[in-house]
């Protein structure tokens, strides 16, 4: 196993899903700058962060990291590998370090671009609402490896759009904000007080309640070990080509 997380990380190395971990966090802050400048700065650059560029770039690692995996013949490593399921946790385990990596990069240059322009940017906000997306998101990439395997790159980045900013914004504000596509949305709202369509929160709204945090927490947490789970069952049991 660590042979194989060695091997997997060189691999990463050389490829643009690690490039998509620096570059990425910075799309939403240029963004929030340039269409609210300093007001709403940390609200506005949050929102493009977990409705759109974090689940976007999320998506297109999985994907790539597929189809190199298949564009390659795995190396030739599926072939010789007795426990397949050591290739697949490996893939697991490093698309889950570049979700945790993202977030800790949005993190630390929203907070060194707020204190550079003289902007507030609220540090325990900032990091308990990208600890909070980066386990609420993590369920997504057992799935999309698993989608990608089965479907593709194309069809599974348009299901992570579909999904993510069609449930966040309709779903997450209604009592279906349990659907897991919507859990990330539903827990920002009382994190950062606004909600996903970007409009501030008013005191004593519904979204604002943060009691929800800790059971979409809690059910994204176990959706992500079921679905890593089953799908490494699967993988293990398939064939060579």
């Amino acid at each position: 196993m660590i042979n194989c997380l060695k091997s997997e990380w060189l691999k990463q190395k050389h490829r643009f899903s690690l490039k998509l971990v620096w570059i990425s966090p910075l799309v939403p802050l240029v963004l929030a700058l340039i269409l609210m400048g300093g007001r709403y700065f940390f609200e506005a650059a949050f929102n493009w962060w977990y409705t759109l560029l974090l689940p976007g770039t999320l998506a297109m690692m999985v994907a790539f990291t597929v189809a190199a995996e298949k564009r390659h013949n795995r190396h030739g490593l599926f072939a010789v590998y007795i426990n397949k399921k050591d290739l697949w946790l490996a893939q697991l385990f490093m698309n889950t370090l570049q979700l945790l990596l993202l977030n800790l990069i949005f993190c630390i240059d929203l907070i060194l671009l707020g204190a550079l322009l003289g902007i507030t940017v609220p540090f325990s906000k900032a990091l308990i609402g990208n600890l909070v997306l980066f386990v609420s998101l993590a369920w997504q990439i057992p799935f999309f490896l698993f989608i990608s395997e089965k479907m593709g790159t194309f069809f599974t980045i348009m299901l992570s759009l579909i999904g993510n900013i069609g449930f966040g914004i309709f779903f997450s504000p209604t009592k279906l904000w349990m659907v897991p596509f919507a859990i990330p949305a539903r827990l920002m709202c009382p994190i950062i007080n606004v909600m996903p369509n970007g409009l501030p929160l008013e005191a004593g709204h519904p979204l604002g309640d943060g009691r929800v945090v800790l059971p979409g927490m809690l059910i994204t947490i176990a959706l992500y070990f079921i679905i890593s789970f089953i799908t490494t069952i699967w993988f293990n049991r398939r064939e060579v080509k």
